[in-house]
């Protein structure tokens, strides 16, 4: 079978609480080539870890700031975000089944309980400390005060951490990635696209961007071969389906990200 890279979509997200170090350390043992993750501002403007634009999904907040509905993650502190436990929800929805199916253990279920959210500064840490890598994805704060700063502080924080050649930068906002490559000419970019592309070759050549991560549903397999003969690397998200997993590495896709990284470790050998 093709080797791809094994991309652990918000860490090992099935075994352990998304966007943490937990997950970042389970993806990690398990042997991803590389983990995900997503960064958006706090109110102090601090690059934090968070997928969604509210906090209630997958944290605590509802309990502990239950005055402050929808909880939109650019309106809390750095301080405010120390008080919420982004860990336990995990252990009480159990979100992909894993739980139940005995692939967690109880020492683990019990230490996601008060695991914080990471700032983009001790998720970068982790990856440097373990010579590992990760694609960091910038939220999309359109709207927000962070949307002026927030591609700059995360370039900065990258640089600062001399992780240029460890780090591939992705974001849904290609404007976010233009102003990325004026700050970091050599810094890997991803265009992250979620609607089809007709020239994804030529998208990449606009933004001076190398990889083009296409949700698994805009891509048909009879595409990805002509796409990899123009020098693109396609990397496909979110590919659960072992089946699946096996068309797309047949057809000469570059990547997936996956919220079982273990399953296509397995494919792998």
């Amino acid at each position: 079978m093709p080797k791809v890279l094994n991309i652990a979509h918000r860490g090992a997200r099935s075994l352990a609480p998304e966007n943490t170090l937990a997950a970042a350390r389970k993806a990690f043992e398990l042997g991803a080539d590389m983990w995900e993750l997503d960064v958006g501002l706090t109110a102090d403007g601090v690059p934090i870890l968070v997928h969604d634009s509210t906090l209630e999904r997958t944290s605590n907040v509802a309990e502990i700031f239950p005055e402050r509905a929808p909880w939109r993650l650019h309106e809390f502190t750095m301080a405010e975000y120390r008080k919420i436990d982004f860990g336990g929800w995990f252990n009480e929805q159990d979100p992909f089944g894993q739980i139940r199916a005995g692939a967690v253990s109880r020492h683990d279920q019990e230490s996601y309980v008060g695991e914080p959210a990471p700032t983009l500064e001790e998720a970068l840490r982790f990856t440097r400390q373990h010579g590992w890598r990760v694609n960091v994805e910038i939220k999309d704060m359109t709207g927000t005060a962070g949307d002026a700063t927030i591609v700059e502080k995360v370039v900065a924080l990258i640089e600062e951490s001399k992780m240029r050649g460890q780090v591939l930068l992705s974001s849904f906002n290609h404007d976010y990635l233009r102003r990325a490559r004026t700050l970091a000419p050599h810094l890997a970019l991803g265009a992250l696209v979620e609607e089809r592309v007709d020239d994804p070759a030529a998208l990449l050549r606009q933004l001076d961007a190398q990889f083009y991560n296409p949700h698994l549903g805009v891509i048909s397999l009879e595409e990805i071969a002509p796409l990899r003969a123009q020098g693109v690397d396609v990397n496909v998200w979110t590919v659960n389906d072992e089946a699946l997993m096996r068309r797309l590495m047949e057809a000469g896709v570059s990547g997936l990200f996956t919220d079982f990284p273990q399953r296509l470790l397995a494919l792998q050998g």
